[in-house]
């Protein structure tokens, strides 16, 4: 797939100096005013494949530029990721309901932003794949966390999170089960703003905490153990391993 074209509705100078840090794009972008009339006008002039816009605009917010796409080709419609100061649920879901992609609540990291334009790349391009990879590109998320869920990992711990992230790259990309500690735990660690060593040992934590008061027969399922004769907790990377293969194995993914 070629590169992805992207339209930031902010001021070129703003877009440049964040995107400055990181050594390549794999994508091509451009700027237009924070005006949701503006907006669609620079999509009429020439299409793109996501924008990035603010849910309050001049003109038409957010809302306004997703409804007008309601009457497009769906194939020619861009994926929307939409920032917003309001952490609402309500708004989240009406927003989503309307056709964004993503809504991501502010202040944004710009390597959060690069990471969802990516992943509406990989949506794009598993739409080549069997339904069953696509239907994971979709719902990663919810996948992840459904069988996160099965082994009673507590929701309230960090770890649940930093789980979730660290299995969702590890599916993606197999080679970072083999890097724990130089490449997936900083990865992790940079989408929470924490140290790698926290990330670390708070999924070691939440590990075992499941081990110790959770549901004997999904470990056996998930890693083969008698759930009579278990000794010893799967350690971080063994955890990460497995759930990944599972799910990757399951739905395709390559």
């Amino acid at each position: 797939m070629s590169e992805l074209s992207v339209l930031f509705a902010d001021d070129y100078e703003n877009v440049k100096q964040n995107l400055s840090g990181f050594s390549k794009l794999e994508f091509t972008y451009r700027t237009c005013e924070k005006d949701g009339n503006v907006v669609l006008e620079e999509l009429m002039k020439k299409p793109v494949d996501v924008i990035v816009i603010d849910f309050f605009m001049k003109g038409i917010d957010a809302l306004g530029v997703l409804e007008r796409f309601e009457t497009l080709n769906p194939l020619k419609t861009p994926a929307v990721i939409v920032l917003s100061g309001i952490d609402n649920t309500t708004i989240k879901n009406e927003v989503i309901k309307k056709g964004a992609t993503f809504y991501l609540n502010k202040p944004v990291r710009p390597s959060v932003i690069i990471s969802k334009i990516m992943e509406i790349k990989k949506i794009r391009e598993a739409n080549r794949l069997p339904s069953n990879a696509l239907t994971y590109y979709i719902d990663s998320e919810a996948i992840i966390t459904k069988v996160i869920q099965e082994l009673c990992i507590p929701a309230h711990l960090k770890g649940y999170k930093y789980l979730r992230v660290a299995i969702k790259s590890s599916i993606e990309n197999t080679k970072l089960v083999n890097a724990m500690t130089t490449v997936l735990y900083p990865l992790v660690a940079e989408n929470y703003e924490v140290s790698s060593e926290s990330v670390e040992r708070s999924i070691r934590t939440a590990i075992q905490l499941a081990w110790d008061r959770g549901n004997p027969e999904a470990f056996s399922k998930y890693f083969g153990y008698n759930s009579q004769v278990r000794k010893k907790r799967p350690t971080n990377a063994e955890f990460i391993a497995r759930i990944s293969d599972e799910i990757r194995i399951k739905y395709n993914v390559s």
